[in-house]
């Protein structure tokens, strides 16, 4: 249902835990961030308008990390009052406990977090760590943020994992098999749905690891999909696979500008694909190179 002031982005309930649709993704708050980039780092002026407006259309989680530059920071003097909930993540390498602390120093939280390990290298480590802040209280949840499906199904092992953050989009099906097993209390936030702004870029922008004519393909099937299902574009056919996903909770999508906000909003609040539709898309769209789908070979 929407309201005179924008859409309402819907809640998703694993056991009794609740999180909207959409999470706001903090990274753009420390840095300039995205292959897409166009506008830069908002300043604390639209840092704080763009949380308000995402409070106002039905967000209830932030995902922010130690490893984002000045973004928890910027958020703990914005968030007094909004009564966001904050998803952070233990810097890389870093002590659970020595990370945790100055993550709330900068957010000026006193309350419970959920709290991940920002990678699968760091359970071993810090899984122990981590599992104690459920027992005190300092978290609500706890997981891992993966980079790959071989990450995910080293960590779907680990005891108390309440929560899973995993890049996706529609042009990777290497996530598909990985869910083999119900986990119906398991919060799966899905991260790069755009792949960093690639596929919202379309043939605007280089695509690493892919030639121009391939890259042109595929963004005419996209578009061609989106038109086929009723989408109002390339984007909103994005969002609108992933959501389709059964073992996906809610995307975590950033924002440079309130602009962008309310429109990811809009486009998250709309009904996803069907499950045959689902299925077309996957069959039109060819396999893609791993170097292409993980941004950490990018640079390569």
């Amino acid at each position: 249902m929407k309201d005179q002031a924008g859409p309402v982005v819907p809640v998703r309930a694993r056991g009794a835990y609740r999180q909207s649709a959409l999470v706001l993704g903090t990274a753009q708050l420390g840095g300039t961030y995205g292959i897409a980039n166009r506008t830069g780092m908002p300043d604390d002026d639209a840092t704080a308008r763009m949380l308000a407006a995402a409070r106002e259309l039905g967000v209830t989680h932030v995902d922010t990390a130690r490893a984002y530059g000045d973004s928890e920071r910027r958020l703990g003097a914005a968030l007094p009052g909004l009564g966001l909930a904050v998803i952070t993540k233990i810097g890389p390498g870093a002590d659970v406990r020595d990370s945790l602390a100055a993550s709330r120093e900068a957010l000026g939280l006193t309350g419970p977090l959920t709290i991940l390990l920002h990678r699968a290298a760091d359970t071993a480590a810090g899984w122990s760590d981590l599992r104690r802040c459920l027992d005190t209280g300092e978290a609500d949840r706890v997981g891992v943020s993966v980079q790959s499906p071989d990450e995910l199904r080293q960590v779907l092992e680990l005891p108390d994992l309440g929560y899973v953050q995993l890049p996706c989009n529609i042009l990777d099906k290497r996530w598909l098999a990985a869910f083999s097993d119900e986990r119906p209390d398991l919060v799966v936030t899905v991260r790069s749905a755009y792949l960093q702004g690639l596929l919202a870029a379309g043939s605007d922008v280089t695509w690493p690891h892919l030639p121009d004519a391939e890259r042109d393909a595929v963004v005419a099937t996209l578009d061609r999909l989106a038109v086929e299902f009723g989408r109002e574009d390339r984007t909103d056919l994005c969002l609108a696979y992933l959501l389709s996903l059964p073992w996906v909770t809610s995307l975590v999508v950033g924002a440079e500008t309130e602009g962008q906000l309310r429109r990811n909003a809009d486009l998250i609040s709309r009904t996803p694909l069907t499950a045959a539709e689902r299925e077309q898309a996957l069959a039109a769209l060819p396999e893609m190179p791993v170097a292409l789908l993980d941004p950490a070979r990018w640079s390569a």
